[in-house]
């Protein structure tokens, strides 16, 4: 726990515009709930690394996606994908899917094997966490914003504002 406490004390002391922290903060969100397993930890850094983000922001948001949440998030995104195309499984094959899970582990090569045997399922699984991701995402920006900037200005930690940075970037033309 005093790991995760150092983690959001350094996320909301550094020094960059709260609009940047919350950006990168929500893009953790979308990949740490995306459909690309294993990846999400690799893909945050590479992101983070690429667009100057950061890094902090980026992994609390990617991490955020712990194993508690595996099994349920990606069980409603796997239905409302099914609900989006209309794909419907039979319910020996989505026992046998889930007793491949549950038996060898969700990440088990078996349980994939079976699950890319069945497209629409498999697409289903796509589709309907990705749109799960872009919602977390689109709902994390605002709230994280919102509370980086209060928790700055309740702190006394001066917040530069991508405004000022901004400002100093464009050269006097006169």
């Amino acid at each position: 726990m005093n790991h995760l406490k150092d983690l959001l004390k350094r996320l909301l002391h550094i020094e960059d515009t709260p609009e940047r922290t919350a950006l990168a903060f929500s893009l953790g969100i979308f990949l740490g709930f995306s459909p690309f397993l294993g990846f999400h930890t690799l893909t945050g850094l590479a992101i983070a690394f690429l667009f100057k983000l950061n890094r902090v922001a980026m992994l609390l948001g990617v991490w955020l996606n712990t194993p508690w949440w595996l099994v349920p998030y990606y069980t409603v995104a796997t239905w409302l994908g099914m609900w989006v195309i209309r794909f419907r499984i039979n319910g020996a094959t989505l026992k046998e899917i889930f007793r491949l899970g549950k038996d060898q582990g969700f990440i088990s090569s078996d349980f994939w094997i079976r699950v890319s045997s069945q497209w629409g399922f498999l697409l289903s699984f796509m589709i309907g966490s990705l749109i799960l991701a872009a919602l977390l995402s689109f709902v994390a920006y605002p709230l994280s914003l919102k509370w980086i900037r209060f928790y700055r200005a309740r702190r006394g930690v001066a917040v530069p504002s991508a405004l000022s940075n901004s400002k100093s970037q464009i050269p006097n033309l006169k």
